[in-house]
């Protein structure tokens, strides 16, 4: 079963729309048989996962206790959600900003997850970031090159050879599965994505800043069938 994952962001139609778009989601999923997951707000995660697969947006890597303004595994498995969003492009495991991953972070972060039974798709950037990911053995990588994240080219048109070589390197590793992001707004997108090997796709604007997000998801949902 192909993954298709709606990142709500912190767009103001995450907050204004979420349920519906999580309801559509839910429907469609049911519809298509494609595994369809939201990420929405932390303040909208307990209501959204009473009727849809909810992932978070991000976890902290720290254990239940004295850590005010972090976010644990604990809460997440709480409030209903599947499991996590982790290292995107905009919230990444790095000591500071547009530095390198802190692996170590990153990685104790799945662990935590993984030993509680929670999901976590991990973003990278490019294939050096994948090898990395790949030994920490999350649920998926999604490769996501920030140049093209919201933009109107897709990372499939923009860069085939690099999508194909990622999706190939992901599959070696039983269990984990390639996912594409960054671009992605269209089914034609979708289908070459799927083409070159991903098992699934993360969007956010393609769906959040459409005039008509039913369609969007139908749309971006039926290559994956």
């Amino acid at each position: 079963m192909k993954k298709f994952i709606i990142n709500y962001k912190a767009y103001t139609e995450a907050i204004d729309k979420g349920l519906e778009i999580a309801s559509a989601a839910s429907k469609i999923s049911e519809d298509t048989g494609v595994d369809i997951i939201v990420a929405p707000p932390f303040t909208l995660i307990k209501e959204i996962a009473k009727t849809t697969k909810t992932i978070t947006q991000g976890l902290d890597e720290v254990e239940p206790g004295a850590f005010t303004a972090h976010v644990t595994w604990y809460e997440i498995k709480k409030s209903g959600a599947v499991g996590t969003l982790l290292n995107h492009s905009e919230r990444r495991y790095s000591y500071s900003k547009g530095g390198p991953i802190a692996y170590q972070e990153l990685k104790k972060a799945v662990d935590f997850c993984r030993q509680n039974g929670l999901e976590t798709y991990v973003c990278v950037q490019n294939i050096e970031e994948a090898e990395k990911v790949l030994k920490f053995r999350p649920t998926s990588i999604a490769y996501e090159p920030p140049e093209l994240i919201g933009g109107n080219v897709s990372v499939s048109s923009a860069r085939p050879d690099i999508v194909k070589e990622f999706c190939d390197l992901v599959k070696a590793q039983a269990g984990v599965l390639p996912l594409i992001g960054a671009g992605i707004k269209t089914a034609e997108d979708v289908k070459k994505s799927v083409e070159l090997g991903s098992e699934g796709i993360l969007v956010a604007s393609g769906v959040m800043k459409s005039n008509d997000f039913r369609s969007a998801i139908i749309d971006l949902a039926t290559p994956l069938r």
